[in-house]
């Protein structure tokens, strides 16, 4: 379930729903000119402002110890 502001619905084993927002994780990169920030992978963002790694599979992130979400998209 894609909503039109960017934001998607999260789904937990216990069935809790949280809303998220994929957003790109930037790191600079040193090149001759000076330094550009490059995007090395996606994360997520929840409402309240935190974020966490998105897992190799690009559909999961665990927000807390046993705390696996995966998107529904």
């Amino acid at each position: 379930m894609i909503i039109s502001n960017g934001w998607m619905t999260a789904v937990a084993v216990n069935g809790e729903h949280i809303r998220v927002q994929v957003i790109p994780f930037k790191r600079e990169q040193n090149n001759m000119s000076g330094v550009t920030w490059v995007e090395v992978c996606k994360q997520i963002q929840v409402e309240s402002g935190e974020k966490f790694q998105l897992n190799l599979d690009g559909k999961s992130f665990y927000a807390g110890l046993n705390k696996l979400y995966k998107l529904i998209f």
